[in-house]
């Protein structure tokens, strides 16, 4: 028995032995070095991104929040990015209109060596350069909003229909229905509102009201709320009904009063290039006529 014991501890001592030495000694694959390289190279950009991540969030938020950026900017700024859901900081606008400026200010100055006037006069994109991350964002806040409202109307149209039938109708299940026919904007607020009114539809509502601080939609979640609370608010969701049926009319006849402007536009760039036409037609021909009789 004892033999056996010492049979099997050498055996054991051979197959350890055996193996590390394979093991030092075995060539590595190439598969392998391709795998230990990638993670190196992951390594050094992990490494690179956290100095970058440092640089931008420690270094650039600390000296931009020093450079014309008071609190009341900084709320103005945060509100402008949460409303588009934009995955940045207010120092990290407040940065880019920084260092458009600075680039926009060398390029003028450059300029300004070649020809001093043309100089002066690009000095105005350097204000222009300071305006453009700002003046984006509201412009996309703007044409987010006017989708928003152009599908408002014909939501609380169906949702007016819906409680008119019933007053026991769940909030989420109409939402649900208009969904597909939605534009990409306001079908986003009303996937979040769904989202949201798993805590209730009073906390969705609240929510719906600070996301989209438009007059019409305040309305509605006023009245929705009011009629949580147990209240009969039929007259104020008839007037809000009939509020945004006039808001849809006058919606359709600017579009008609701007397609209408587009189509004289046309119109009138047609018949100038009719006349330019003529006028060159009838210089030839008098051209020819002269050189014929002279």
């Amino acid at each position: 028995m004892t033999g056996l014991m010492k049979l099997a501890a050498l055996a054991s001592i051979i197959y350890l032995t055996v193996l590390v030495v394979f093991s030092l000694i075995k060539p590595v694959s190439s598969k392998r070095k391709k795998i230990s390289r990638d993670f190196i190279l992951s390594k050094k950009n992990q490494v690179r991104m956290e100095k970058f991540y440092y640089f931008r969030d420690v270094v650039i938020r600390k000296v931009t929040s020093n450079v014309l950026l008071s609190e009341a900017k900084k709320d103005e700024y945060r509100s402008m990015i949460k409303r588009l859901d934009l995955k940045m900081t207010p120092e990290e606008l407040r940065a880019r209109q920084i260092v458009l400026s600075a680039l926009a200010l060398l390029a003028s100055l450059v300029i300004m060596q070649i020809q001093s006037m043309l100089g002066i006069f690009s000095m105005l994109g350097v204000v222009l350069a300071w305006l453009y991350p700002v003046d984006e964002i509201q412009k996309k806040i703007e044409k987010k909003n006017k989708n928003i409202m152009d599908d408002f109307p014909a939501f609380y149209s169906m949702l007016y229909y819906q409680y008119s039938r019933s007053v026991n109708i769940f909030l989420g299940d109409v939402v649900k229905d208009f969904l597909p026919n939605a534009n990409p904007d306001m079908a986003e607020e009303l996937e979040i509102f769904i989202d949201n009114i798993e805590y209730g539809e009073e906390y969705a509502l609240k929510q719906l009201k600070k996301r989209v601080p438009l007059r019409y939609v305040i309305k509605f979640c006023d009245i929705m709320q009011t009629r949580l609370n147990g209240y009969d608010n039929t007259s104020q969701m008839t007037y809000l009904k009939n509020e945004l049926n006039d808001l849809r009319i006058q919606t359709l006849e600017k579009e008609l009063r701007k397609r209408q402007n587009q189509n004289i536009k046309v119109q009138f760039a047609l018949i100038f290039v009719l006349i330019v036409y003529v006028i060159i037609y009838f210089y030839y021909q008098f051209m020819d006529a002269f050189k014929m009789f002279s």
